[in-house]
């Protein structure tokens, strides 16, 4: 369910699920269970003559053949308070968490 304040991701009230908004805009629900890690990191794009690099949180579930990736330029304003949560969803259901450069 998209959100009244178009957040790309939502926590569930008890914290053991999370809502994804997916590349073409559908929402994903994944239940800790199926999360096999959260990475933290770095993601550079290039384009034609540039590349710009930029935050990213990656979600890695059973069942999808590639991972989740939200980056800081899709929501700029919450991307914060989505790694916050995240980090909190991830510790309180026992879900890896790698942060890196």
């Amino acid at each position: 369910m998209m959100t009244e304040n178009n957040r790309l991701v939502e926590c569930n009230r008890d914290w053991t699920g999370i809502t994804v908004i997916g590349n073409k805009g559908k929402p994903i629900f994944l239940d800790y269970s199926q999360i096999k890690e959260i990475r933290f990191g770095y993601y550079t794009e290039s384009k034609l003559f540039s590349k710009k690099t930029s935050e990213k949180i990656e979600i890695c579930a059973e069942g999808m053949k590639s991972p989740i990736l939200l980056l800081k330029q899709m929501d700029r304003d919450h991307f914060d308070q989505y790694k916050q949560e995240i980090s909190k969803f991830a510790k309180d259901n026992k879900i890896r968490l790698i942060e890196f450069d």
